[in-house]
């Protein structure tokens, strides 16, 4: 048994295709792990840098030609990777051409489709091949619009006994670290081979999918733009390319500090036992920090890229926005050099164009009974001279609803003057509406009371009811909350329902400090840009001290950049995206009592894999930053927990995703678990392709899914959804002597979920802060301090002094199962 192994690095090129310095150095570095005796072991490593077309399609036949059975065959190629109008690819060379149309001549390159045949015809039943393309010239310049961007590596290149890396997936790029030697995939992939860190079954051997697996996660957390891909089939997956030291010291400590970092950093409870094994293994300190400083390196470079971005997007647009054309699709290019999704640039660009915005007029406002209160000023003066005898006759009488702002979103903002939930009304709270519009009160509450006697689960309604009581007193406090009526109506209920129940016992017990709490609604159907431009209107009215929202992340971001910007106080009680309180300087007005993800992941990775015994695992999500978040972390929590991800890909956003094909590949490779990040939600979901993956996989594989997932409509999926196990931050039987759960039921009369518990628990959050608070400023100091404590519908409720992240956040349990007798479901806790 031989293992020889070709690895071409093509740097150079012809005029029309961009030098890449850094594919010389990968092989350099290739060269030297795999002929290492105790990590590749490789008999013949055969270098090739910078061939001509006929020197690297000869050098590649060769290394497949005549070999045995038992042979492993490795063919290593950095360079750029082309497609012609027809889909067929090729591997530039050094004198790799373009026609003047940017076309390629051909004959100046390797076709894929040679290499495949050369492959196919060896002996050899262990051949494996890394391609780390720069595929940014994938294309011909002037193609043809039908052509869809996909480079399809599989049908091209796989094969039985074989396995296929690529760097990157369709036409991304293939970056390389600025300031590194090597490109960023070869790099990770030397690293994996070199410190044995790759071996995660820890069996003294780096299989193909153990590499592939080490090199995807450090590159996606340098650089998350960038997929890298393996297509094998059977045994291709198990090719064993090099050993791993099983008791070396270094290898040891690594796999420790692994396991202890969070979100990029150590954690502080990791450091009592890194320093204890530190000592054990006899390591000296600068050993150690060399090697906690290489595992945290994927964490740095994507911070650094961050950074990058954020210094080029101010010195581009230099205050001047919104950003030109020509601009945006520098800053395009830019994103894509540094490996940075569409969510990353959305993080930074968001507070550097809400500081730079032009300041926009003060609310306007509607029905403010301009001739009264001139009246009152007239009457004012006259009682200034007489002695104020007369304003006594001339006071606002308790009909009157003064004071009524109009927002300029007034569509979209509403304190009682119009139905936002428009699918729940009736004549009464309608009359309510236009009563409360009109200024009077009286009649609004009488209305809003009497649809609230044959409509209790309305939340809407109630908030307009306390909110008419509220104007007919001077003194009141207001917030706001943002909620995505539009999209998600039921979810917005929910949410609602949480805010309505504080506001309704605050002021049933006196308000605050004496004063009626007053609540505006807002709907954002979860649009950025809608969320961006209501925080805006909340921000302008100096009124509003606080906010309950936004529902999604994608909301949520955009919309807390404004408000940090500003210095107003944002709880969001649904939205769990990883870091969302500090990633990209939000900063220190934004609160959550949502769940974090690492206590969502870690709950159900250990109930899947210690309880029901499952251990490899697909992971199907959505765009959604909150379920992106689900899926990294999730990743991470697998892998401590002693499971493996399944390597196939399962994005729902995918044009071309298919349910039927994506279970089957996932099966073949030891699927046997299902996690669902996304929602069960056809007002988000409109492809219906979550519909079809839930539908599609018949029970094949055990359900998991996020809080995303416990909604009305996942129980909708009846059988095809039973026994979905997934985690939430509360559930009516979790906290037994808690009065909320009780008392929202005789309030609403339907069933509660996590959400109306968890905005609860961030009203009841701003109401202690104002009791103690008069500005926004003092309320976000409140909520930071150590002494604020309150007890909620999900316990007791404190927040980080840094973060905003809540402290000692709950998690419970549930899964779906059908009601005894009917053929409806429900969400059942799972008893620890």
């Amino acid at each position: 048994m031989a293992k020889v192994a070709l690895l071409i690095g093509v740097s150079e090129y012809e005029p029309g295709l961009t030098p890449l310095p850094a594919a010389a150095k990968d092989v350099e570095a290739m060269q030297r792990v795999l002929l290492h005796p105790e990590i590749g072991g490789f008999d013949h490593v055969i270098p090739l840098i910078n061939p001509q077309q006929h020197e690297m399609g000869v050098a590649i036949q060769t290394l497949f030609d005549g070999r045995h059975r038992d042979d492993l065959l490795l063919l290593f190629f950095s360079g750029h990777g082309i497609k012609d109008e027809s889909g067929k690819l090729y591997f530039a060379a050094r004198n790799t051409r373009k026609n003047l149309q940017g076309k390629i001549f051909e004959a100046t390159a390797v076709a894929a489709s040679s290499v495949y045949k050369f492959m196919s015809d060896s002996r050899s039943r262990r051949e494996v091949v890394i391609l780390d393309c720069c595929f940014s010239g994938a294309f011909a310049e002037g193609m043809s619009a039908k052509d869809d961007g996909f480079v399809d590596i599989r049908s091209q290149l796989g094969g039985e006994g074989r396995a296929v890396l690529t760097s990157s997936t369709s036409t991304q790029y293939s970056f390389a670290q600025l300031g590194a030697d090597t490109s960023t995939y070869t790099g990770y992939i030397v690293e994996g081979l070199e410190t044995g860190a790759a071996d995660k079954n820890e069996d003294g051997w780096i299989s193909v999918d153990e590499l592939h697996e080490y090199a995807t996660k450090a590159v996606q957390e340098a650089t998350p733009a960038m997929k890298p891909e393996i297509y094998a089939i059977k045994e291709g997956y198990k090719i064993n390319l090099a050993k791993a030291p099983i008791d070396d010291p270094k290898l040891i400590y690594r796999r420790e500090v692994d396991y202890w970092v969070r979100d990029g950093e150590i954690i502080n409870m990791g450091r009592i036992p890194l320093t204890k094994r530190q000592k054990e293994l006899a390591l000296k300190p600068d050993e150690a920090s060399a090697i906690e400083a290489e595992v945290l390196k994927p964490y740095q470079d994507y911070k650094e890229n961050l950074q990058e971005y954020q210094k080029a997007f101010i010195e581009a647009t230099q205050g001047k926005l919104p950003v030109s054309d020509n601009t945006r699709a520098d800053l395009k290019r830019l994103q894509q050099a540094l490996g940075l999704r569409d969510e990353d640039i959305a993080l930074i660009e968001a507070p550097i164009i809400a500081e730079n915005s032009p300041s926009l007029p003060p609310p306007r406002l509607r029905n403010s009974n301009f001739k009264y209160y001139i009246g009152v000023c007239i009457i004012g003066i006259i009682g200034i001279v007489i002695g104020g005898t007369v304003v006594y006759f001339f006071r606002p009488s308790p009909q009157t609803c003064a004071n009524k702002e109009q927002y300029i979103l007034n569509d979209r903002i509403s304190l009682g003057e119009e139905v936002l939930l428009k699918q729940d009304t009736n004549p009464d709270k309608e009359a309510g509406v236009k009563a409360f519009a009109q200024g009077d009160c009286v009649s609004a509450i009488r209305k809003f009371q009497a649809y609230r006697a044959a409509n209790p689960s309305d939340p809407e309604a109630l908030i307009y009811l306390n909110n008419a009581k509220a104007h007919q007193q001077e003194n009141r406090i207001k917030i706001a909350v943002s909620v995505p009526i539009g999209e998600s109506p039921n979810i917005a209920k929910e949410m609602l329902r949480g805010v309505a129940q504080v506001q309704n016992e605050v002021n049933n017990s006196g308000g605050i400090n004496g004063k009626a709490l007053e609540v505006a609604i807002a709907n954002d159907d979860n649009d950025p840009n809608t969320a961006s431009n209501i925080a805006t209107e909340f921000v302008k009215d100096m009124s509003i001290l606080a906010v309950v929202g936004h529902n999604a992340s994608r909301a949520t971001i955009p919309a807390a950049s404004v408000y940090q910007n500003a210095g107003l106080v944002m709880i969001s009680p649904t939205s769990y995206a990883r870091n969302i309180t500090s990633i990209a300087n939000i900063g220190n007005y934004i609160f959550l009592t949502a769940p974090s993800v690492s206590s969502i992941v870690d709950s159900i990775s250990r109930y899947a894999i210690t309880e029901k015994r499952k251990t490899n695992f697909l992971i199907c999500v959505d765009k959604n930053p909150d379920n992106g978040s689900v899926k990294d972390s999730f990743i991470e929590a697998i892998k401590r927990a002693g499971g493996t991800m399944n390597p196939i890909d399962c994005n729902l956003d995918d044009s071309k995703f298919n349910p039927q094909v994506v279970l089957s590949q996932a099966i073949k490779k030891g699927a046997n678990a299902l996690v669902l990040a996304f929602y069960i939600d056809k007002s988000r979901d409109k492809t219906g392709r979550g519909d079809a993956l839930i539908r599609a996989n018949q029970g094949q594989l055990a359900l998991f899914g996020t809080p995303s997932m416990y909604t009305d409509e996942t129980l909708e999926e009846g059988q095809n959804i039973n026994d979905i196990t997934t985690s939430v931050p509360w559930h009516p039987t979790a906290f037994p002597n808690n009065p909320f759960a009780s008392n929202a039921m005789e309030l609403w009369k339907v069933p509660l979920t996590w959400r109306t518990a968890t905005s609860y628990d961030a009203t009841l959050a701003i109401v202690k802060g104002l009791q103690q608070s008069k500005t926004r400023e003092d309320l976000q100091k409140a909520l930071h301090s150590p002494g604020l404590s309150v007890n909620g519908a999900t316990g007791k409720i404190q927040f980080f002094t840094q973060s905003g992240d809540r402290k000692d956040n709950p998690i419970f349990l549930v899964k779906v199962q059908k009601i005894a007798g009917t053929d409806k479901y429900e969400f059942v806790p799972i008893k620890p």
